[in-house]
């Protein structure tokens, strides 16, 4: 790969442009607002005042994404595999940064912990 390609690579990745854009995809198909441009200009501006927010996760979903980390498969993560799993859903720089910077995250998390932590940090 090219200078260039890899640096354009990079850039989408590092700015999430990819899943902006099926973020709103997703919320245009939903939705199908009669005027799109205007749609997708006022959620634009919700997410640059407010970071790209995640939708909030069904308790299904977040025992789903606990059990993937759960690789021991005793009912606990490690403090590793805790943060790994909250920056894998989190979907907004903001909430990175705040996830990889925090202290609270204990050494074994269950269930519930994990739970109340996703809703802490991600909505």
């Amino acid at each position: 790969m090219n200078y260039k390609v890899e640096s354009a690579d990079e850039y989408l990745r590092r700015n999430r442009i990819m899943e902006l854009f099926e973020d709103l995809c997703t919320k245009a198909s939903y939705i199908q607002p009669e005027n799109l441009e205007e749609f997708f200009v006022e959620d634009l501006r919700i997410k640059q005042k407010q970071g790209f927010i995640t939708p909030i996760f069904t308790k299904i979903e977040i025992q789903n994404i606990f059990e993937l980390f759960d690789l021991k498969r005793d009912g606990y993560i490690t403090q590793e595999n805790c943060r790994k799993a909250l920056l894998t859903i989190a979907s907004s720089q903001k909430q990175q940064e705040v996830i990889e910077a925090t202290q609270v995250i204990d050494e074994k998390v269950d269930i519930n912990r994990f739970q109340r932590l996703v809703e802490q940090f991600l909505g």
